[in-house]
């Protein structure tokens, strides 16, 4: 009896026509394990592609999710954004406002033209921008003003007189009123601009020898007296920190100092508030 192979039997329809096919046994079996291992593996396959899907499913769900809530999140920032930039606007408002009403109390600007710094936030629909560009030539008018006004010190040494009554510096119990106030120094020290402006004179003036006198904007004048020679002249526009003489002894004088005196509509003012503005 054959073992090894089996036989298969093809019957035709009339039971006359018969084949028959041998095939080897081992090839049977070889071919049930081979069609159980491919079986196997389609169907792995099949379900690592359905978790591929899914896998991929639920990270675009995920995805989705997180960019609603990145737009939902820079929704509210950019509406923080705003408020805190309003705000902001609103204090540099309220500062120009100030610087504003400082120098009207200076007299350098009258009231009611100063450009109307705080009606930006009056008009209806104004944007940020259109306020960011009003401030920033807004600070360009102030910035301008205050350069035209003599703040600071002339020169760096130490002070040596007061403005106001003092006792006379030529001896005696007899006073007088000073104009101005006096830093002593060595001759030849510079002496500089405190503002800008223009050379009203630069020659010898009475008491004060040697001495030069600028005009500023806004009836100030600045008095620089006492020098030993001036390097200025008649006419010049000079700018704040532009060297104007030296140090010296000229005139009513018991040593080498500068006297500086400030000035509007021609009286003699404390040059104290313009030498430090608090």
């Amino acid at each position: 009896m054959d073992t090894k192979n089996v036989t298969i039997l093809i019957i035709g329809n009339d039971d006359e026509n018969v084949k028959s096919f041998k095939i080897n046994r081992n090839l049977i079996n070889n071919f049930k394990k081979y069609l159980l291992y491919y079986s196997g593996a389609i169907v792995v396959s099949f379900v690592v592609i359905l978790s591929v899907i899914a896998y991929t499913l639920q990270i675009s769900l995920d995805k989705q999710g997180l960019v609603s809530q990145l737009l939902t999140a820079k929704d509210k920032l950019e509406i923080y954004d705003s408020l805190k930039l309003n705000q902001k606007l609103n204090t540099i408002d309220n500062n120009l406002s100030m610087i504003d009403g400082y120098l009207q109390s200076r007299g350098v600007i009258e009231t009611g033209n100063a450009g109307g710094v705080s009606n930006i936030d009056k008009q209806e629909s104004v944007s940020h921008i259109e306020k960011i560009d009003y401030f920033e030539k807004q600070s360009i008018v102030f910035y301008n003003t205050l350069r035209e006004i003599p703040i600071g010190y002339p020169y760096g040494g130490n002070r040596s007189s007061d403005y106001g009554y003092r006792r006379n510096p030529f001896g005696g119990l007899s006073g007088e009123f000073h104009p101005g106030v006096d830093f002593k120094g060595e001759t030849g020290d510079p002496v500089y601009a405190t503002g800008d402006g223009v050379i009203n004179r630069c020659d010898w003036y009475n008491g004060y020898g040697n001495a030069v006198v600028i005009d500023h904007k806004s009836g100030y004048q600045s008095l620089f007296g006492h020098l030993s020679r001036v390097n200025v002249v008649q006419g010049q526009e000079v700018k704040a920190g532009d060297l104007v003489g030296f140090i010296g002894s000229t005139g009513r004088s018991t040593g080498p100092h500068l006297h500086y005196e400030i000035r509007q509509n021609g009286d003699d003012i404390s040059p104290e508030p313009f030498l430090k503005v608090y």
